[in-house]
């Protein structure tokens, strides 16, 4: 009770009103400040949520595989919104480490959680709407999946297990009908599909695939060889001689016949471009966010393959990563300048509905530091990709594949049981495992 003039005074009398006025006003600021310290906290999650992924990065590309893999002992170790990401990494890591089972089951993993996340979050939806992409689920990069399944082809291979890598290699093919233009540069993956049809007898199929790369290549002389062995198998004398011009002089006009087998490796270069930030700010406070790659290598050194007698053999076929990690990218621009246009609207509205001036204020910047791009990415692949199919004879081989870019020696001996192809999976400056056989 209040006292003046010797009279009982009613608290909620017209006197006492800017008492009520400011308990009301601090209750709505304490509302906004509450919705301020969500939307910070959200913005510091998600720069902390990849701590675990970037240490195994890290040791990754220090050379140290077995610390690599520890650091991402568990999925639980990474944020929910971060699954694909672990499962992809690892099984990269695993697969350079030589545990290929190991390897094809998070892989597997990977590609399985790709299909689910077909079904979208509405409720992340709609909160990316006025927060982060950061708090969505990372779905990879339409490239990126692509490679889980190319990945997944080479650790069949190198298990002995054809028929599964021809299953991987019929998923990679469903990628590139599903997104042609972001896929279309990767040369590597279509060589290595018509590979996994011709191991498994389906010549017809990797007759076609081998075509479909003859367009793509700057010339066919790089699969003119295998075009015209399928072709003469097929009877498509008419093609075969069109590509037989293609063929080196020494080739002859009929595949050799003292050749006992076929190495096909696998080679690594380099680090894939990362993701980095980039804004665009208008005022009063509109901020549009987007991500672009950013070149963590610098050069390539071309794998040729030479052999016993010094003489180059073999035939690479290169992808350019990070051109078509670019190339995926940009083919989701529209989509992502729709989201971020729509994301600036929405936000801008909710910045006009603050009465108070100083709240407001304070809403729009947390609402600009809060636009924050998404910069998460698949960062153990390599720069490059090459394969390259060298000719075996009987006995002992050495296929020198170029140690100026960090490639190994490797030598075979080709006895006489032995398997129609050897395989083997290399990195730069890595650790190189035993070649492995496939009859």
């Amino acid at each position: 009770m209040w006292k003046s003039s010797g009279k009982l005074q009613n608290p909620l009398s017209d006197g006492n009103r800017y008492v009520m006025k400011d308990v009301s006003s601090a209750g709505r600021n304490a509302r906004r400040w509450c919705v301020l310290v969500f939307f910070s906290a959200a913005a510091v999650m998600s720069g902390c949520a990849s701590a675990r992924l970037q240490q195994a990065r890290s040791e990754f590309y220090s050379g140290n595989l077995g610390e690599a893999s520890a650091a991402l002992s568990s999925p639980d170790k990474v944020s929910s919104r971060e699954q694909l990401l672990f499962y992809m990494e690892k099984g990269l890591i695993l697969h350079y480490a030589g545990q290929y089972p190991e390897s094809i089951l998070l892989l597997r993993k990977a590609s399985d959680l790709i299909q689910a996340q077909e079904v979208i979050s509405a409720s992340q939806q709609v909160a990316s709407m006025v927060t982060t992409e950061w708090i969505t689920e990372y779905k990879g990069e339409y490239a990126e999946r692509l490679f889980v399944h190319t990945y997944l082809m080479m650790d069949y291979l190198l298990v002995n297990d054809p028929e599964s890598a021809l299953v991987e290699a019929k998923q990679a093919l469903a990628v590139y009908k599903d997104y042609p233009e972001a896929c279309s540069g990767d040369l590597f993956t279509r060589a290595l599909i018509a590979h996994c049809f011709e191991a498994e007898g389906e010549i017809n199929d990797a007759y076609i695939e081998y075509k479909k790369l003859a367009e793509l290549l700057p010339s066919p002389a790089l699969v003119a060889d295998r075009l015209c062995d399928l072709g003469s198998r097929l009877g498509f004398s008419d093609d075969v001689k069109r590509y037989q011009k293609y063929l080196p002089p020494s080739a002859g006009k009929s595949p050799k016949t003292d050749e006992a087998a076929e190495l096909i490796v696998f080679a690594a270069q380099g680090r894939a471009p990362v993701k980095v930030p980039q804004n665009i700010v208008l005022p009063p406070s509109i901020r549009f966010s987007f991500a672009t790659y950013e070149n963590v290598t610098d050069g390539f050194y071309p794998v040729a393959a030479h052999g016993s007698n010094g003489t180059e053999t073999g035939s690479p076929i290169t992808t350019d990563v990070g051109r078509v990690l670019r190339t995926s990218l940009k083919d989701r621009l529209t989509q992502i300048i729709a989201k971020e246009t729509a994301r600036a609207v929405a936000k801008e509205a909710i910045a006009r509905q603050v009465d108070d001036p100083l709240a407001e204020l304070l809403v729009r910047i947390a609402l600009l530091i809060m636009e924050e791009p998404d910069t998460r990415c698949w960062e153990t692949l390599p720069a490059y990709l090459t394969l390259v199919r060298v000719p075996l004879y009987k006995g002992r081989n050495r296929i020198d594949l170029g140690q100026e870019g960090g490639m190994p020696v490797l030598e075979i001996t080709v006895t006489p049981e032995h398997p129609r192809y050897y395989y083997q999976s290399v990195r730069d400056g890595g650790d190189y495992h035993p070649v492995s056989a496939s009859p």
